[in-house]
């Protein structure tokens, strides 16, 4: 089994990011992260409703990168 499929099975979990942490502290970065993605979500869904134009063009760019990233 390769190194990618058993990560997937494997939630990773906030202790196991940041182990020094005492359990305090972890439940705070965990919270940290969750606010954190809170606002990714929240970009996201506001560029699909008002704009979802940039995302046409980032997965062009994307697709352009990938191509490039192919030939070497």
């Amino acid at each position: 089994m390769s190194q990618a499929s058993s990560l997937d099975k494997k939630e990773i979990t906030i202790a196991d990011l940041y182990p020094e942490l005492m359990p305090e502290q972890q439940a705070e970065a965990e919270e940290n992260w969750l606010q954190y993605l809170l606002v990714v979500k929240r970009i996201f869904e506001y560029v699909c409703r008002e704009k979802p134009e940039i995302l046409t063009e980032l997965e062009r760019r994307a697709m352009l990168r990938k191509k490039r990233n192919r030939r070497f």
